[in-house]
């Protein structure tokens, strides 16, 4: 039986073999992870190396968090953005790292962590199966557990919940302009690029 479209905190077992990313001159496509380490960025005529070797490899249960749509050259890609979730307690104790205990909603065998800090994008293709079809979610997180996450990821990218000027002036800095950047959906960023552009002096 297909599965329907993955939704805000949806719980999936895929493997992410797929993933968006971006070289430091912010050059972004779609890579296919077959082992762990740097691979070369896909734009012609640029040699930069992007380290792939925080994404989880092989199956695991993720958290689906956005619903993207990335543009590569002329086409157009669904992702989303998803969070890694272990049974291993070895990232238990860090801030960005939440525990989720197993129940009949989320669905999950085990006690899990969500490992906030390894955010990635995913091609859409990673949750469906040979014919297409979206795959089957292995359950839902509870609104209490999204809340809690959101909370950490807020924390990850160093962001208060309600930041005024003078947080602003302390803490500008390229490397928060980067996250911030980052967690921009994919279909609004050249929008954004713009509108920065044209505010410069």
């Amino acid at each position: 039986m297909a599965g329907k479209r993955p939704k805000l905190g949806w719980i999936y077992m895929i493997n992410p073999h797929l993933v968006s990313l971006r070289c430091q001159k912010g050059h972004q496509h779609i890579y296919n992870l077959n082992a762990p380490g740097e691979v070369i960025c896909k734009t012609d005529f640029c040699d930069l190396t992007i380290n792939s070797s925080r994404v989880l490899r092989g199956f695991h249960p993720y958290i689906v968090w956005e619903n993207n749509e990335f543009k590569e050259n002329t086409n157009y890609l669904q992702t989303f953005t998803v969070i890694p979730l272990t049974s291993q307690d070895t990232f238990a104790g860090l801030p960005t790292t939440y525990p989720i205990t197993t129940n009949q909603k989320n669905g999950l065998s085990n006690k899990s962590y969500a490992l906030v800090n390894q955010i990635c994008t995913v091609d859409g293709n990673c949750f469906k199966d040979n014919l297409g079809n979206w795959l089957e979610r292995l359950g839902q997180l509870d609104k209490y557990d999204q809340e809690e996450i959101k909370k950490r990821l807020r924390y990850y990218l160093n962001l208060n919940n309600e930041p005024d000027d003078d947080w602003f002036k302390k803490n500008a800095s390229p490397e928060l302009l980067k996250k911030v950047f980052e967690q921009i959906p994919d279909k609004n960023k050249e929008e954004a690029l713009n509108n920065l552009l044209d505010n410069l002096p």
